[in-house]
């Protein structure tokens, strides 16, 4: 009990944050829109921004807005169609205009100040948000399994949990990256993770978000991980590691309630985020560049030339 009170404190101020993004809105008035989907909404547009600026043709309008809606909403809409739910973005104007809204508005200010976007400075600034708005994401997603209408097999399946949470966290990049979403012809292409030299820091969105929905739903004590739990407290109570508790000893590691464990999910996403912005944009180097060597004066056709004439 006085681990999980000592952990349950060290995590208030990410609770915090998640009630705030959760349930404050941008203006009651003029954006009557949670700070959730908002924030969302700007990163990707900025990662979109910024791939679409790649592209040695401009996209339309009309490929700009759709390739980044799938990226926005891909997790989404693959989680709830493989669960066999509605998805509220197809059944509702808000999120439209919610997600569109802020793409144009920050496609317009990244095209009148193309300086301010910028990935290496954006990404070590706004990593923690990263990983409470992905931590946030995945957690919402797995709230689907308590609908009467989801599989009893999906819901009492440890995998599915897994499943669901890298899909939930890398759905939407996945399908943008594989189809390259932000250019003006989309073609199909080999997924990221699965192409060579990925490595950890290329695939950390697929598993992820697979490691939030592991402890969120173990640290919830779903009837899912009834079987991981039982032998992480034999584990955790054993002499080999503290000798004051009893084998045993549910009661030592009750439950945390949800906001408790996303919280300590968001604190163990968030460590490996910044590891990846570290890795991507401070060790690795820069691709080194050409340079050109003059010809000599021997072998230089204007001299040949000039030497002819005489």
């Amino acid at each position: 009990m006085e681990l999980a009170l000592s952990v349950t404190s060290h995590l208030r101020p990410i609770a915090d944050a998640f009630v705030l993004i959760n349930s404050t809105k941008v203006h009651p008035v003029w954006f009557p829109y949670a700070w959730a989907p908002t924030l969302h909404a700007a990163r990707i547009s900025m990662i979109f921004s910024w791939n679409a600026r790649k592209s040695p043709t401009p996209l339309s309008w009309g490929t700009h807005i759709a390739g980044f809606l799938i990226m926005a909403w891909g997790g989404g809409l693959l989680s709830h169609f493989w669960l066999g739910l509605p998805p509220p973005l197809l059944y509702s104007f808000q999120p439209a205009i919610n997600y569109i809204s802020v793409h144009l508005f920050l496609t317009l200010l990244f095209q009148t100040l193309p300086d301010v976007l910028y990935p290496p400075i954006i990404d070590t600034i706004l990593w923690p948000l990263d990983a409470l708005l992905r931590t946030n994401a995945v957690t919402l997603t797995l709230g689907l399994f308590s609908s009467p209408n989801v599989y009893p097999e999906y819901r009492n399946s440890s995998l599915a949990h897994l499943i669901l949470g890298a899909i939930a966290s890398a759905g939407g990049g996945l399908a943008a990256a594989t189809f390259n979403l932000w250019t003006p012809n989309w073609t199909f292409s080999t997924p990221p993770p699965l192409r060579a030299g990925a490595g950890w820091a290329g695939t950390l969105d697929v598993w992820g978000g697979a490691l939030v929905a592991l402890i969120f739903s173990s640290t919830t004590h779903h009837p899912a991980f009834t079987s991981l739990h039982t032998y992480s407290t034999l584990f955790l109570s054993s002499p080999f590691l503290s000798g004051t508790r009893k084998p045993h000893a549910d009661s030592d590691f009750p439950p945390l309630n949800s906001q408790e464990a996303k919280s300590l999910a968001c604190a163990v996403l968030g460590i490996f985020f910044a590891a990846r912005v570290v890795k991507q944009h401070w060790l690795t180097p820069p691709p080194p560049t050409k340079v050109l060597s003059k010809p000599s004066a021997a072998t230089s056709p204007s001299k040949k030339a000039k030497r002819k004439a005489q």
